[in-house]
């Protein structure tokens, strides 16, 4: 179906930002705003066929702004932690703003305007509409080198797909790493909870995180511990086995090393809320992903019904390279040269089940 954009609001320097509406024939929808690319609603339906929106999200543009949570949001240059706030590339050093105590933390593009242009893809009977977001990131912001120029473009599948595609190239050494970091919550935005909601991942190694969730470099194996998702279970069910690294982050806030393919677009992981019915498949490109168990969402502000968000009221899949990849050059590179294209793709899939 047509994809539909309307003024959204403007930002306190004075920025217009425009919401697009991306919606299939079976009624699931999308809105994207240009603030940071940022999902605001995800509408699915559940197994009684009614629709609800399993994204978090804040009330106005104002919030968003206000927001620290990254909710919703792309984020980047680089997704997750730097250690210390600086790297090296190029045979250079390079400090960057130290936003999480003296960590940097998903930089600057989930706060910036993207400029939205809704595009054709495909051809023939297969040709459709998605939205395609625009931001030249200049050199020097937050600390990085090179100029960026980033494109994101979100797709809308007719088998219930949400499709995100990341594109950069830069003019000089630099690194990227880019994810999205939506909260989901397969019962509606307005439920309190996920910790009954299963979560399988297909990962046999997990990084071992410090008392600041950054890597300690030691990939673990999960077998016979909390992180081990490769069967389905609550993602609450070990809350209360008195793990250290639990205990550290007050839940989940750690990277799975995926079985998968390197640069292949396959299966990360599994969600399902036995209440509604709505199941999450998420496929990536990507060799990790971050589970996040929104263990520090009380006090990130309002949602879209009203009421103060709680923690452990969704989860984040944070497809993506290693946090603290600066750190350890054994972890897969996130070096992006000139002439060179960075090109990553994750799917957020939906089903719903009697």
């Amino acid at each position: 179906m047509p994809i539909t954009s309307k003024y959204y609001g403007r930002t306190a320097d004075g920025r217009e930002v425009y919401a697009y509406t991306l919606e299939n024939a079976a009624g699931m929808r999308a809105e994207v705003i240009e603030y940071g690319c940022t999902l605001t609603q995800l509408w699915v339906r559940d197994k009684a066929g009614n629709l609800r929106d399993v994204v978090l999200g804040y009330r106005t543009l104002e919030e968003y702004e206000a927001g620290d949570a990254s909710i919703g949001a792309f984020v980047g240059r680089v997704a997750n932690r730097i250690e210390n706030a600086r790297f090296a590339v190029g045979g250079k050093t390079y400090h960057l703003v130290a936003n999480d105590g003296p960590n940097h933390l998903h930089g600057a593009l989930g706060r910036v305007v993207f400029k939205g242009r809704i595009v054709r893809e495909g051809e023939g009977e297969d040709a459709g509409e998605a939205l395609a977001l625009f931001y030249h990131s200049p050199e020097g912001e937050d600390g990085f080198p090179g100029n960026l120029d980033v494109t994101v473009t979100y797709t809308l599948t007719e088998a219930g797909a949400l499709v995100m595609d990341y594109r950069a190239e830069t003019d000089a050494p630099t690194i990227v790493n880019f994810t999205n970091h939506s909260y989901f919550n397969l019962d509606g935005h307005d439920s309190r909870s996920v910790l009954e909601q299963t979560l399988r991942i297909d990962a046999a190694a997990f990084c071992e995180g410090n008392e600041q969730t950054c890597p300690t470099g030691r990939i673990l194996p999960v077998e016979g511990t909390v992180f081990d998702f490769r069967t389905a279970k609550p993602i609450g069910a070990d809350f209360a086995r008195g793990d250290a690294q639990l205990a550290m982050a007050h839940g989940y806030d750690h990277n799975f090393v995926l079985d998968k393919r390197p640069g292949m677009l396959e299966l990360a992981c599994e969600a399902h809320s036995n209440v509604s019915g709505i199941t999450l498949r998420a496929y990536t490109t990507q060799p990790g992903m971050q589970l996040y168990t929104g263990n520090y969402l009380d006090g990130a502000g309002t949602g879209k019904d009203g009421r103060p968000f709680q923690n452990h009221q969704a989860f984040c899949l944070e497809t993506q390279h290693f946090p603290c990849t600066p750190s350890h050059p054994e972890f897969p590179s996130i070096e992006l040269l000139p002439g060179e294209e960075y090109h990553e793709t994750t799917a957020y899939a939906f089903s719903a089940q009697g």
